[in-house]
Order: C-alpha cells, then structure tokens, then sequence
C-alpha cells in the first residue's frame, strides 16, 4: 500500500515538473509579432478626364511686309486667359501614357501694338498702330507621365493651332487702314505636374500646373479690309502658356483609394 501511494506521488510530481517547466519555455519563448496589413495600393492614374485651367499667356508675334521696303509688324504682350481640356491615359507600373485634346482663349482680346515709323511698325510711314493678338488656341497631342503614387510628372507635345488676328490704324484718328485674319498651325511641347487630392463624387479630384511652348508657325496674311497688295505681311506667332488646371478623372470601374 505504501509502494502505490509513492508510485503515485512520483507520478504527481513529476507531472508538476513537466508543467511548470513547459510554462517557464512558453515564457521565455518570443511572442509572436502579429501579420503585417498589406501597404495601400499606389493610386492608379488610368481613367477618362475632363478640367478647366486658368493662367498667363505671352505670345510674341513678328511680321514682315511682302512690298518693298521691308517694313516691320511687331508686337508682343501678356494677356490672362482660361480653358479646358479633355483626354484619357493608362498606367503601365509606373509609366501613364494618354492623349488629351485642350482649349485656350485670353480674357482680354484687345490688341497689342507698336508705333511707327519704328523698326517694329512701318519704317516707311508715320502716324500707324501696327496691332496684333492671338485668339482661340487649341492643342492636341500626346502626355507621358511617370507616377509616384498620387504624383504626376509628365511631358507632352503635338499639334497646335491659334487665329492671329493683325491690322493697321491711324494713331491720331484710330481709323482702320488693314486688317487681317488667319488661323494658322503649329507645334507645342511642355511639362506638368499633377496630385490627387480626394474623391468627389464620382470622379477623382486633381490638381496640377502646367507650361506649353507653342509656336504657330509662319503664314501669309492678305488684307481683308482694302484688298491692298501693299499690305499684304507674312506673320509669325508663338506664345507661351503657365496655367493652374483643375482636373476629374472619371474611371468608375476602378475606383481610387
């Protein structure tokens, strides 16, 4: 009877051990760190845009007449002007391509002018305004852009297409002796910055800043006014663009952190 009752204190303590030591390696063993959450998805950059813009506009514009002498028509100014802009892109890893097609027209369309007889107006005549602006701008062509996360550094260029509008005026009366009017076609290239704010409701809330080089080339300008060959000038115009833009990206089918 006694051999079992000390078989069975045995058995207890050793039992005891066995716990208490197994309790003292769960303690000094390191806890577990908990699963690590997935980091948020980079912000995606694909989707149809639409926006508006508001900015500066100098444009410089050169004309010589065709008719001996060889009279100057030159102008330049700054003017304020607004627009809009519509086009769609797609991310590839970091890499966003798209097109985008935009508008642009001063908030002023007065002219700016040059007094003869100077080298800029008319050596040849005194008492002439020689007056030109740029009207109606539009761009279309092509962005590539490179994205870090909700940023947006791009590049983009194409084509370009502006009215210049020139004519001829008596200083002292302001009457009209020319006038003319031709779109003409060009180029464009510029860089931009972009950032996603927040969603508003449906679309995607972007901000950015943008400048354009845009040169209109050179074209022939018959006057309309008098049919006269003596004022017949061939003008070239180019301009520079820095603008704030608003943007909303629209792609409901892959909705944006």
């Amino acid at each position: 009877m006694k051999a079992e009752m000390t078989k069975r204190m045995l058995i207890a303590g050793v039992a005891l051990v066995a716990l208490a030591t197994g309790s003292a390696l769960a303690a000094d063993m390191p806890v577990k760190a908990p699963p690590l959450s997935a980091p948020p998805a980079a912000y995606n950059w694909s989707g149809f845009f639409t926006g508006a813009s508001i900015g500066g506009q100098s444009w410089d514009i050169s004309g010589l007449y065709a008719a001996p002498p060889p009279d100057r028509h030159n102008t330049d100014s700054t003017r304020g002007v607004f627009g809009a802009h519509v086009g769609g892109q797609f991310q590839v890893n970091s890499w966003v391509l798209g097109v985008e097609a935009a508008y642009n027209t001063p908030f002023s369309r007065s002219f700016s002018s040059a007094l003869s007889p100077t080298a800029d107006c008319l050596l040849s005549v005194a008492d002439r305004h020689c007056s030109s602006r740029i009207n109606d701008t539009w761009t279309v062509g092509a962005r590539v852009g490179y994205a870090l996360d909700r940023t947006l550094i791009y590049g983009t260029g194409g084509f370009a297409s502006g009215r210049v509008d020139t004519n001829t005026t008596v200083a002292s009366t302001n009457a009209l002796t020319s006038a003319t009017s031709v779109r003409q076609d060009g180029w464009y290239v510029g860089a931009g910055a972009e950032y996603y704010v927040t969603k508003f409701l449906w679309s995607d809330l972007i901000l950015g800043a943008e400048y354009q080089h845009i040169d209109l080339g050179s074209a022939r300008h018959f006057d309309t006014l008098n049919n006269l060959p003596g004022n017949t000038r061939d003008i070239k115009a180019t301009e520079d663009v820095a603008r704030a833009r608003v943007i909303f990206k629209w792609s409901p089918e892959k909705p944006s952190r």
